[in-house]
C-alpha cells in the first residue's frame, strides 16, 4: 500500500519503492517532548541552544526560530562579556529561559486548541472575533497566533499580551450582555 503511494506520488522505481516501504515500516514511531531544563550552561565550558535547551513540540512552527533567537542573543551575551565566558553562559541563560518555558507552554496549548477546539462553533466565533479586532484595531489588538508567528515579540510577552486581551474581550461581551438584558427588562418592565 506504501509502496503503491511512493511509486504513484514520486515516480520511484519499483525497487527503490519497495525499500523507502521497508525502511518506513521497520521505523519505530517516536514520541513529540518538551524538554526543560536548567541550568544551559556549566561554568566556562559548554553551552546548550535550540532544542538541547529547550525542545518544544512542533505546534506554532516557532523551534527553529527559537534557536535562532537562541545564537542571537548568547552572541550579544559573549560580546558583552568577552573576559568573563561563565557570565556570558549566565547572562543568555538568564535572558532565554522564560521565552523558552512560554514557548513551550504556547506550542502545547496550540495542539490541545487544534485537538479538542477547533470543532467548537464559541472557538471558531472567538477566532472571527479576534480578526475582526485585528482588522479594527490594527497594531493594538494582535491574536495570540499573530503575535508569535508574525512578530518578533518574546514568546512570554505575547502570551501575557493575549492574556490580557482575552480578559478585556470577555469583560466587554459580558458588559454588553448585561446592558442587553437590563434593557430588555427595563423595555418590559415599562
Amino acid at each position: 500500500m506504501c509502496a503503491d503511494f511512493l511509486r504513484k506520488n514520486f515516480r520511484m522505481p519499483c525497487r527503490l519503492c519497495r525499500r523507502c516501504w521497508k525502511i518506513f515500516a521497520n521505523n519505530p514511531t517516536g514520541s513529540l517532548v518538551t524538554i526543560r531544563c536548567a541550568p544551559w550552561y556549566y561554568r566556562d565550558k559548554a553551552c546548550l541552544v535550540g532544542d538541547a535547551a529547550h525542545a518544544v513540540v512542533p505546534f506554532y512552527g516557532q523551534g527553529m526560530n527559537a534557536a535562532f533567537e537562541d545564537c542571537v542573543v548568547l552572541d550579544e551575551c559573549l560580546e558583552e562579556f568577552p573576559e568573563n565566558r561563565e557570565r556570558a553562559f549566565a547572562e543568555y541563560f538568564r535572558r532565554r529561559k522564560e521565552n523558552a518555558d512560554a514557548l513551550a507552554d504556547l506550542a502545547i496549548g496550540n495542539f490541545i486548541e487544534m485537538r479538542d477546539k477547533t470543532a467548537s462553533k464559541t472557538f471558531r466565533a472567538k477566532k472571527k472575533l479576534d480578526h475582526a479586532l485585528e482588522a479594527a484595531l490594527p497594531g493594538i489588538y494582535l491574536p495570540l497566533y499573530t503575535m508569535v508567528t508574525f512578530t518578533r515579540m518574546p514568546y512570554a510577552k505575547a502570551a501575557k499580551r493575549a492574556q490580557i486581551q482575552d480578559s478585556l474581550v470577555y469583560a466587554s461581551l459580558f458588559l454588553i450582555a448585561a446592558i442587553l438584558v437590563a434593557a430588555m427588562l427595563w423595555l418590559f418592565a415599562s
